[in-house]
C-alpha cells in the first residue's frame, strides 16, 4: 500500500559562503561605485551596506563571526542572508517572503515570484547556499546587496560590499527571481489531506490574492506520467469564491489542481496534489519493518510497512516529528538531514498507526589528509561534514592498542605537536553534533598514517665545473635512504633534477644551461612505514655555469688595416674578450659589452692576423670564462 509525507512550510535559513577581505567601511547608497570594498565587522548590528529602493532604505547588518558562533549565525533569524530578503520585501512591499531554501523558488503571502534570465534591480539572487538582492546591473555585471557574507582569520571577521557576479560566467546553480506584487493574480497553493474515506466530504482549500475573482477546482484520475488532459478530468467545480470547497468522491487514486482567475485573465494554476479516497475495509493495525532506525545525514533508508487485514483499502500517511532532522517520503523512505533523533509515524485513515524512532548521525569525515608536517608535528585536514558541532580527533596508542581521543575542535584541521622526528603515527577523525543535550557521533574516518620529517641535510655547497655542469656536496643524515636534489634557474621555482642514494652526499648536475645562475637545495628521504618521507629543504646554495663557447666568428680586414670581427652572442655573457696572436701567444686586445656581436680592431700592420674570442660572466666576485672560439684569420 502507498503512503505520503505531510509537507510543512518552514521559515527559511541560509548558509553564507566565505571569502577573503580587510578594512573598515561605511554604508553606501545604491549609486555607490561598483568596486568591491572590504570591511571589518567589529560589533553586533554593524551596518555594512545600505540600499534604497522605491524610496525605502534597507540596511544589511552583520555580527562578528568566529570559531564559536560560525555555524549558529548562519541560521540566525536576524543576521543570516535570507533574513535580508525577508526584511527587504517586508519594508518595500509589506509582504512576508518564505521558502528560502537552496534551489527553491521564493514564496510570499501576497503576490508571487517568477524565475527570470535577465535580472533587474530589486530581483532576488539565489544559489545553493546564498541569497541576495540585485543592487545594480551594469551590462553583464550584477552588483549584489547581501548580508552575512563573512569570513574570519586571526585578525578578525571581515565582509565585502559591492560584490559582483558576471552573467556570462555564472555558477550553474544561480537563479534570479522577480516579484509580482499583490495587485497581480496570485498563484494558488492547494491544501488537501492525502487520504480520506469513501462517502465522507473532503475539503480542498487554496490561497487567493486581492485580485482573485473566482477559482476552478479540477479533479483528475491520477496519472503516473504527471501529465493531465481532458481525458483524465472527472470533476470540475467552477466559479468558487473564497478559496474553499468540499466534494464527495468514490474510492480511487486522484490528482487535484486549482486555477485562480482575475477578471478576464487566463488564470494561474497551482501545482498538482495527489490524494486517495479509500473504501472498506479500513486498516485495523499497522506494522513497520523496524521500530528503530539509524541513518547518516544525507543517507536514505526505507521503512517497510504492512496493514491488516491484508485486503484493506486503507492508505498510510507518513510524518516526521522534525523535518529538520529527518524527512520521510510517501513511500516510507527516511532521509537523514541533520544529527539528532525523531519519530516517524505511519498512520492509516482509520486512525491506527505505528512509529519508528530514527537516530541521525553526522556524516562520516572524508578526505582525511596531511596538510603540513615538520620534524615534531603534523597538521591534519579533512572535508567538512555539514551541519555539525565539531570534530573529534583520535591517535592510535600502541601501548593501549586502541585509538585515544586527543582533541575536540570546531575547525576541519588540527596541528599535533610534540611528536618524535622521522616517526609514523595513525589517526582517525569523526564528526559530532550536540542536540537536545546529547552528543551524536558520526562514524570514524578512514585511518591515516602521518609521518614526521627527518633531519635536514646540511652544509650544501655548489661548485662550477663547466658551461653545463655544477657539482653539489652536502653533509648527510643518519639513516637516510636517499636525497632529492632541486634546482631553479635565475631565481625561478626549484624543481627536482636528481635523486641519489643515501650513501652519496654529492652529485654532478649535467646538461645545465650555459651562463645561467642556479639556486639549489636538497631534501633527505627516509622510508617510514613503507612511505617515502621528505625532510625540510636544506639551506640554499648558489652557483653559475660558465658561459658557452663563442661560435660563428668571422674576421674581415679593410684597406685601412682595420679588422672587423663578428660572432654569435652567448647566453649569460656579460663581456666578450677578443684575443690576437702575438708571436706564439695570444693577448687580449679588446673587451666589449654583452650587447655587442661585432668589434673593430684598428690600425693593424700588414700581413695575416689570427683571432679568438671568449665570453666572460661575473658572479659572486669571481670571473667565469667560457671556452675560446675557433681561431679565425684576417
Amino acid at each position: 500500500m502507498q503512503g505520503i509525507k505531510i509537507h510543512k512550510r518552514i521559515a527559511s535559513i541560509c548558509i553564507a559562503l566565505i571569502l577573503m577581505v580587510t578594512a573598515y567601511a561605511v554604508p553606501i547608497s545604491t549609486k555607490a561605485a561598483t568596486v568591491p570594498v572590504t570591511v571589518k565587522v567589529a560589533k553586533e548590528g554593524q551596518v555594512v551596506d545600505t540600499m534604497t529602493y522605491k524610496g525605502v532604505k534597507v540596511n544589511a547588518i552583520y555580527i562578528p563571526r568566529n570559531d564559536s558562533n560560525a555555524s549558529e549565525m548562519w541560521d540566525d533569524p536576524v543576521y543570516c542572508c535570507a533574513a535580508l530578503i525577508k526584511k527587504f520585501y517586508l519594508a518595500v512591499y509589506g509582504c512576508t517572503v518564505y521558502n528560502l531554501w537552496p534551489g527553491s523558488t521564493p514564496l510570499c503571502d501576497a503576490g508571487y515570484f517568477t524565475k527570470v534570465k535577465t535580472p533587474q534591480v530589486g530581483d532576488i539572487y539565489g544559489n545553493s547556499s546564498h541569497w541576495a538582492i540585485v543592487k545594480q546591473v551594469n551590462g553583464s555585471e550584477v552588483v549584489l546587496f547581501e548580508q552575512n557574507w563573512t569570513w574570519y582569520d586571526n585578525n578578525g571577521c571581515y565582509a565585502k560590499y559591492n560584490r559582483t557576479v558576471n552573467l556570462n560566467n555564472l555558477e550553474s546553480d544561480v537563479s534570479f527571481f522577480r516579484y509580482s506584487g499583490a495587485d497581480a493574480n496570485t498563484k494558488p497553493v492547494l491544501t488537501t489531506d492525502y487520504a480520506s474515506m469513501e462517502g465522507v466530504l473532503r475539503s480542498f482549500s487554496w490561497t487567493t490574492g486581492s485580485k482573485t475573482t473566482n477559482s476552478t477546482l479540477n479533479i483528475y484520475n491520477y496519472s503516473s506520467s504527471g501529465a493531465y488532459g481532458s481525458d483524465d478530468l472527472i470533476s470540475s467545480t467552477e466559479s468558487v469564491i473564497g478559496g474553499y470547497t468540499e466534494l464527495t468522491l468514490p474510492m480511487g487514486h486522484y490528482a487535484a489542481q486549482v486555477i485562480n482567475y482575475s477578471g478576464s485573465d487566463n488564470g494561474v494554476s497551482s501545482n498538482i496534489a495527489e490524494f486517495y479516497v479509500v473504501g472498506q475495509p479500513l486498516a485495523s493495525s499497522v506494522m513497520l519493518g523496524a521500530n528503530a532506525l539509524t541513518v547518516v545525514a544525507g543517507q536514505a533508508k526505507t521503512v517497510t510497512s504492512k496493514m491488516l487485514p491484508e485486503n484493506t483499502n486503507d492508505i498510510l500517511t507518513w510524518t516526521s516529528s522534525d523535518d529538520s532532522v529527518a524527512t520521510v517520503s510517501n513511500r516510507g523512505v527516511v532521509t537523514g538531514v541533520n544529527a539528532g533523533a525523531v519519530t516517524i509515524t505511519s498512520k492509516a485513515v482509520s486512525g491506527v498507526k505505528a512509529v519508528c524512532t530514527v537516530t541521525v548521525k553526522p556524516k562520516t569525515v572524508t578526505n582525511l589528509r596531511v596538510s603540513g608536517s615538520s620534524k615534531t608535528s603534523v597538521t591534519l585536514s579533512w572535508d567538512t561534514a555539514g551541519d555539525v558541532s565539531g570534530y573529534r580527533v583520535f591517535k592510535y596508542d600502541p601501548s593501549k592498542k586502541k585509538y585515544v581521543k586527543i582533541a575536540d575542535l570546531k575547525t576541519n584541521s588540527y596541528k599535533i605537536l610534540g611528536l618524535k622526528k622521522a616517526s609514523a603515527y595513525k589517526f582517525k577523525v569523526r564528526a559530532y553534533k550536540k542536540a537536545h543535550g546529547k552528543n551524536y557521533l558520526g562514524k570514524y574516518s578512514s585511518m591515516l598514517t602521518a609521518c614526521t620529517r627527518p633531519d635536514k641535510a646540511k652544509n650544501l655547497t655548489a661548485v662550477t665545473k663547466s658551461a653545463s655542469c655544477i657539482k653539489l656536496s652536502w653533509t648527510g643524515i643518519s639513516g637516510a635512504n636517499g636525497y632529492a636534489v632541486y634546482a631553479g634557474a635565475n631565481e625561478g621555482k626549484c624543481t627536482n633534477l636528481a635523486t641519489v642514494s643515501g650513501k652519496k652526499h654529492s652529485v654532478k648536475l649535467k646538461k645545465l644551461k650555459s651562463g645561467t645562475t642556479y639556486t639549489f637545495k636538497v631534501k633527505a628521504i627516509k622510508k617510514i612505514s613503507g612511505v617515502k618521507v621528505y625532510s625540510g629543504a636544506s639551506k640554499k646554495a648558489y652557483a653559475t655555469t660558465k658561459p658557452g663557447k663563442v661560435k660563428s666568428v668571422t674576421a674581415k680586414k679593410d684597406s685601412g688595416g682595420n679588422v672587423t670581427i663578428s660572432w654569435r652572442q652567448v647566453n649569460g655573457a656579460e663581456k666578450y674578450m677578443i684575443y690576437m696572436r702575438d708571436g706564439k701567444t695570444y693577448r687580449c686586445v679588446k673587451t666589449v659589452s654583452s650587447s655587442k656581436s661585432k668589434a673593430k680592431i684598428k690600425y693593424l700592420t700588414a700581413g695575416k692576423h689570427k683571432f679568438k674570442i671568449r665570453a666572460l660572466k661575473l658572479y659572486g666576485g669571481y670571473k667565469y670564462y667560457g671556452k675560446y672560439s675557433d681561431e679565425v684569420k684576417a
